[in-house]
């Protein structure tokens, strides 16, 4: 046993000289690093600061390319987070439109994706049922179901059919300031609307309006083609540019397609990308809340 006690102190020993001899190498390195603090009090304060800067990263980058690595990596969740927290941190970075966009395509995949069947419903075909009392009994649009349906056309239904249909509680903000139609979609378990899209403003042309935020609906929705307008629920509307209105106390205002073509694009309006147009009708049914921003 007293052999055995020996041998235990003999190495504890050994580990507490090593412990030392570890220590005093470090002090040694330690010395030598910061042996002649004068060196560095000599260097011109504009100099230092000059160096620190060009190590600098810009605003909001570092959490942009971690997304772009994340998304590649397939997380998207994570990917998210690093997208929110340049718009919440860096709002007005070079990197925040950018990352504002790539968030919106994940969140609209998302809330489209049948795969998410949170904000979606099954309808089951009654007798006598068609298409149009089916959109309006769920709040929804001829266009959002034959997305969801995949559909090109209106064929008979018959009772029993099935249909993905899912509720549009979509909200749109106006910011005319940022030049933006900015998408929400209601979340039901959190009971507020939550960012899902941008859509940049390609062309404004609005009279006086005063100033402030102003509380509206969308109180029209048709398509023009070839000088008629139609409404959804006409075969020609599919292929028809989409407009939609709202009023704003005595002023309507349009939502339009910019076409190119300076005929079509002349007037009053907030002309859209036609195929962000193309999109937003689809997710846009009348009744819909909108705020139109003014001023910032």
């Amino acid at each position: 046993m007293n052999g055995i006690v020996t041998i235990i102190k003999i190495f504890a020993v050994l580990f507490v000289v090593g412990i030392i001899g570890t220590l005093v190498l470090f002090l040694k390195k330690f010395q030598e690093d910061f042996s002649d603090p004068k060196e560095v009090a000599r260097k011109p304060l504009e100099e230092i600061i000059e160096e620190n800067e060009q190590i600098n990263f810009e605003a909001g980058q570092y959490e942009f390319n971690r997304a772009l690595e994340l998304i590649a990596l397939d997380d998207i969740e994570e990917a998210k987070e690093k997208l929110n927290l340049i718009e919440n941190l860096y709002p007005d970075s070079n990197h925040a439109p950018e990352a504002r966009r790539i968030l919106g395509e994940i969140n609209l995949d998302e809330i489209l994706s049948i795969e998410n069947m949170e904000n979606k419903k099954i309808h089951r075909v009654s007798p006598g049922e068609g298409y149009l009392k089916i959109a309006t009994e769920n709040k929804t649009t001829l266009d959002s179901m034959m997305f969801l349906n995949g559909l090109t056309e209106f064929g008979n239904l018959h009772a029993g059919d099935e249909l993905v249909v899912m509720p549009l509680d979509f909200k749109l903000v106006v910011n005319l300031p940022k030049m933006r139609v900015e998408l929400f979609h209601r979340d039901q378990e959190k009971k507020e609307h939550l960012f899902a899209k941008d859509y940049p403003i390609r062309k404004l042309e609005l009279g006086r309006m005063g100033s402030g935020h102003h509380q509206a609906r969308i109180t029209r929705k048709h398509g023009y083609l070839e000088g008629k307008t139609y409404p959804p629920t006409h075969q020609s509307y599919r292929h028809a540019r989409k407009i939609l209105g709202l009023k704003v106390g005595r002023s309507t205002i349009e939502l339009r397609p910019l076409s190119g073509d300076e005929n079509l694009d002349s007037g009053p309006g907030i002309f859209l990308a036609p195929p962000d147009m193309e999109e937003l009708s689809m997710l846009i049914r009348v009744g819909n809340e909108v705020e139109v921003r003014i001023t910032g």
